[in-house]
C-alpha cells in the first residue's frame, strides 16, 4: 500500500502532538484544583497557590502519575503477541483508543472537583489495559514500518518517524502556550481530539500479522489446560528470544543505558542552567527549543546524508547502522560531559547542541535489533525495547533528582553531577557498541570486492 508510510508519519505526528499539548495545561489545572481545595474556596485569584502545602501535593500528584507508566509498560509484550495474531493496525487503533480514555479520565476528575478527589487521576493507568497504552503504540508503529520497507531504507524511515515526533512536540508545546492564554482547558481538549484523529488514521493502515489470519472460533483453545500450555510456550519463546540471543541482550542493555542518560536533558537542563548560570526559567526554557530544533535538523538532514554516504561506500546494513549508532552515542557522551563540567554558559550550550546530534540512537538501536531476529519475533523485541525505555523514563526522575541534590550539597562543579553520570552511561554504551559484532551473516560489499580482486 503506497500510503502506508505517510499514514505512519501522520499517525505518529497526531498522537504525539496530542500528548505534548496536554502537560502544561494539566499541571496548571491540577494546581488550581489543589489550591481551591486547600483554601476551601472556588476563587483562587486572591490566594497564593505557590505555598508549600499546595506545591507538595502537586509534586506528589505529578510524580506518582508519571511513575505509574511502569504498570502499562509491562503489557507491551502480551499485546505485541496479540497484534501478531490479530493484526498490528487493529491492536494499534485499540491502543490509541485506550490512550484517549487514559488522558480523558483526569480531565473528568478535574472537571468535577467537587465530586471526585483529584488523587483519582492515579487510576488513569487502568485504561492502558485497553490496548496496552503508549508502549504498545510506539512498538507497533515501528513494527508496521519494518513490515513495509526494505532494510536499506528502514533506518531513514525511523529517523523520519522520530522527526515527525520531534516536530509534533515543538508545535505542541508552542500551541499549548498560545491556547492557554485563551482558555486553560482548550489545549487539553484539542490534545484529546488529536489522539482520536490518530486512532482514525491508524484504521487506514494495512492490518499485517506475523502468524497469518486470525483463527476461527472452531480453532479456539478448547480448555484451560491447553490455554495454560500455550501461555507457557509463549513465555518460553519470549525468554529464548530475549535471553538466548547475545546480540539482543546487548541491544537491550544499550537501550536502557541510553534512555537513562537521554532523560537527563528534559528532566534537569532548565533547573541546572538556571541554578548554575543564574538564568531565569523563562530564558532557560528556550534551550529546550534549541535542543529540539537541532534534533529535527539532525533527523531530517544530517543522519540521512551520513547513512547515504556509508551506503555508497559499500558497508553492510549492520555495519552502516552500527557506525551511525556509535557516532550518536559518542555525541551524547561528549555533550553530556560538556554540559556537566561547563564553567561558562557558552560551553553548556555547546553541550546541549552536541547532545542533540545524538538523537538518532533510538532509531539506530531498533534498526539493528530488526536484523537480529526473524519477522515473527520482531514485535516481542520491539516491545521489550519500548518497555525498557518506559521503565528507564520512570526511574530516571528520582535518580537525577537525588544526584542533583548531592551536587547542590557539594556545590561547585558537582552541581553538574546528573550530566556527568549521563556522560558515564553513554561512554559505557559506546564501548558496548564497539564490541558488538555482526553475527547475522552480513558482509560488507567492499570486502567481497577486495576478495574478488
Amino acid at each position: 500500500m503506497q500510503y502506508t508510510i505517510p499514514l505512519i508519519y501522520l499517525t505518529t505526528f497526531l498522537f504525539l502532538f496530542g500528548e505534548t499539548l496536554q502537560p502544561a495545561p494539566r499541571i496548571k489545572i491540577y494546581e488550581d484544583v489543589i489550591c481551591r481545595k486547600h483554601y476551601g474556596s472556588t476563587a483562587i485569584v486572591y490566594h497564593n497557590c505557590k505555598i508549600s502545602p499546595v506545591q507538595q501535593e502537586l509534586v506528589l500528584l505529578i510524580g506518582l502519575e508519571r511513575f505509574s507508566i511502569i504498570i502499562p509498560s509491562l503489557l507491551a509484550i502480551p499485546f505485541a503477541a496479540l497484534a501478531d495474531k490479530f493484526g498490528h493496525a487493529f491492536i494499534l487503533s485499540i491502543a490509541l483508543f485506550g490512550l484517549f480514555l487514559e488522558e480523558f479520565w483526569p480531565l473528568i476528575i478535574c472537571w468535577f472537583p467537587n465530586i471526585f478527589s483529584i488523587r483519582l487521576i492515579w487510576l488513569h493507568f487502568v485504561f492502558s489495559f485497553i490496548g496496552g497504552g503508549m508502549t504498545v503504540i510506539v512498538t507497533l508503529l515501528h513494527v508496521i514500518v519494518a513490515d513495509h520497507v526494505p532494510a536499506n531504507i528502514r533506518t531513514t524511515v525511523f529517523f523520519r518517524m522520530r522527526a515527525a515526533g520531534v516536530g509534533a512536540s515543538v508545535l505542541g508545546y508552542a500551541a499549548a502556550g498560545a491556547s492557554m492564554k485563551l482558555n486553560v482547558w482548550l489545549p487539553w481538549w484539542i490534545g484529546l481530539l488529536s489522539i482520536l484523529l490518530a486512532m482514525f488514521t491508524s484504521m487506514m493502515l494495512p492490518n499485517t500479522t506475523a502468524q497469518g489470519p486470525p483463527k476461527s472460533d472452531s480453532d479456539a483453545v478448547e480448555n484451560w489446560r491447553e490455554w495454560l500450555s500455550s501461555s507457557l510456550q509463549f513465555l518460553k519463546r519470549v525468554y529464548a528470544l530475549l535471553m538466548g540471543n547475545k546480540q539482543i541482550r546487548v541491544i537491550l542493555v544499550l537501550v536502557f543505558l541510553c534512555q537513562l542518560g537521554f532523560d537527563s536533558i528534559p528532566l534537569m537542563m532548565a533547573v541546572y542552567v538556571s541554578k548554575r548560570f543564574h538564568w531565569d526559567f523563562s530564558n532557560a526554557s528556550f534551550l529546550n527549543s534549541l535542543d529540539m530544533g537541532v534534533e529535527l535538523i539532525t533527523l531530517l538532514i544530517f543522519l540521512p546524508l551520513v547513512e547515504s554516504f556509508l551506503l555508497g561506500r559499500g558497508f553492510s546494513n549492520f555495519s552502516r547502522i552500527n557506525y551511525i549508532a556509535q557516532g550518536s552515542v559518542a555525541a551524547l557522551a561528549v555533550g553530556a560531559l560538556c554540559l556537566g563540567f561547563a564553567p561558562v554558559v557558552g560551553l553548556a550550550i555547546v553541550g546541549i547542541i552536541v547532545m542533540a546530534l545524538g538523537t538518532g540512537q533510538d532509531s539506530t538501536l531498533r534498526s539493528m535489533a530488526t536484523d537480529m531476529v526473524d519477522a515473527s519475533g520482531l514485535s516481542i523485541v520491539y516491545s521489550a525495547i519500548t518497555m525498557l525505555r518506559a521503565i528507564g523514563g520512570s526511574i530516571s526522575g528520582p535518580i537525577y533528582a537525588g544526584l542533583y541534590d548531592v551536587g547542590m550539597r557539594n556545590s561547585g562543579v558537582w552541581l553538574g553531577l546528573p550530566f556527568m553520570t549521563a556522560g558515564l552511561l553513554f561512554t559505557v554504551a559506546f564501548l558496548l557498541l564497539i564490541l558488538l559484532k555482526d553475527e547475522s551473516g552480513y558482509e560488507a560489499i567492499r570486502d567481497q570486492e577486495d576478495e574478488d580482486n
